[in-house]
């Protein structure tokens, strides 16, 4: 079992991906606190591991320079920004994106990457939307990246919308920050928080910043830290909303940890503002205890939220039976997002919310009470609406599975492969199926 913590941190940014998290490893009783990367579950990623107690040799210390010159790319934004302006000027035959390098091309550059994974004659609309041309990274230890389909993304800047949102930081949510630039400008700003440093090649320094959201990192320094102050001023504070989709595998606590360190920045900025700044935080149902411990004001609203590019997380006939188990979590009232009856949803007078058709609202319970896409059934033996697949156990005196073993059910049993509640290892996020 681990831990992760954010007390003490009196070591040294060693890692490419901005400061360490401090962890705690708990094995029969005993336990003990390192020091690991904060975005990397995967050793192969990134090699930092440091024993709390441990001494930094002076080898270790050249080892992870050296590592972080390996793995760190070398950018300068300035000059990616006024190649970017100079490819515009071109016609689409003349344009190119090497996929190995990371880079825009012109025709003449073609020649030295001609053993490189390329895309040719780039359009005017995959230059203002790069998730179109951009392969995503989908390494399930590391930056997984899942992409909002076409409805979602409307439904959601739709809602925004609705909120009076007018200054919106994109963290980690790509195609939304397209969408405001595309199609509301004028009426919408963005700011794009993101990992993936291949946006360098489409956004200036005021719309993108190069940032790690599991530890409140900047790879820009002061000054891009700075774009996102100004940014959170925008209107007085006023009608400044955050969005992000982080993903699924990773640790709740930091993420949240994230959320709370900008929140304050905000207020602190904006000491006039009386409302705490909105956000709106995209993960899998099953999580909701998670979340809700780290951030107790949130809610969980019943929409489904759709991806491009994960077959368990969209629609359609080869997605999950039961719909996306993706959900979004706030700090605002549930009344307040209205969703699309042609989408499948429908008022509660009740609840005073929007929830999906076939969550039903049981008068015994006085709520809606499905979570995962099916109907739930009320059992008046445990007093609390169950799914429909569960039976109640006289003998166990509470509803499970009617393959249940007496005696040893667990009604909590953790996933196989994270370790976390609320789902079976074919769902789990990590799940290697899902990244075929």
């Amino acid at each position: 079992m681990t831990e992760v913590g954010f007390g003490r941190r009196d070591r040294p940014s060693m890692r490419n991906t901005g400061p360490t998290l401090r962890f705690r490893r708990i094995n029969n009783r005993e336990e003990k606190d390192y020091f690991a990367c904060s975005t990397c579950r995967d050793r192969k990623d990134c090699p930092f591991f440091l024993w709390v107690d441990e001494d930094v040799t002076e080898d270790k210390s050249k080892f992870w320079d050296l590592e972080r010159e390996r793995i760190l790319p070398k950018i300068n934004h300035f000059e990616l920004i006024e190649k970017l302006e100079k490819i515009r000027q071109k016609k689409s035959r003349k344009r190119a994106y090497c996929h190995t390098c990371s880079v825009l091309l012109n025709s003449a550059e073609l020649s030295t990457h001609s053993a490189h994974t390329l895309t040719l004659k780039v359009s005017d609309f995959q230059l203002t939307h790069p998730t179109e041309l951009l392969k995503p990274l989908e390494s399930s230890k590391k930056e997984a990246q899942y992409l909002f389909s076409k409805q979602s993304t409307t439904t959601i800047v739709t809602a925004l919308c609705d909120l009076g949102a007018k200054h919106v930081v994109c963290l980690g949510t790509p195609r939304i920050h397209e969408c405001i630039l595309t199609d509301y400008d004028g009426r919408l700003t963005s700011l794009l928080l993101d990992i993936d440093h291949r946006y360098h090649n489409f956004y200036n320094k005021d719309q993108f910043c190069w940032y790690n959201s599991f530890n409140n990192y900047f790879f820009g320094g002061e000054s891009s830290a700075a774009v996102l102050s100004q940014f959170l001023q925008k209107g007085g504070g006023e009608g400044v909303v955050l969005v992000t989709d982080p993903p699924f595998g990773g640790r709740v606590e930091p993420l949240a940890y994230t959320l709370n360190k900008i929140t304050q920045l905000h207020r602190k900025l904006n000491p006039e503002v009386i409302c705490d700044l909105p956000v709106l935080w995209m993960f899998p149902y099953f999580m909701e205890p998670q979340i809700l411990a780290n951030c107790p004001g949130y809610n969980m609203l019943d929409y489904k939220v759709d991806y491009d590019n994960h077959s368990l997380f969209a629609s359609g006939p080869k997605a999950r039976k039961h719909g996306s188990p993706v959900r979004i979590f706030t700090n605002l009232q549930p009344k307040l997002f209205k969703l699309s009856t042609e989408e499948g949803y429908r008022y509660c007078d009740v609840c005073e919310r929007w929830v999906s058709e076939e969550n039903k609202h049981c008068d015994k319970c006085n709520e809606c009470t499905s979570k995962d896409g099916r109907t739930y059934v009320h059992c008046d033996m445990c007093s609390r609406c169950v799914k429909p697949s569960w039976q109640h156990c006289a003998r166990c005196a509470r509803c499970c599975l009617p393959s249940h073993v007496c005696g040893e059910f667990m009604p909590s049993s953790k996933c196989f492969i994270c370790g976390m509640e609320g789902h079976k290892k074919k769902e789990c996020p990590l799940h290697e199926q899902t990244f075929q």
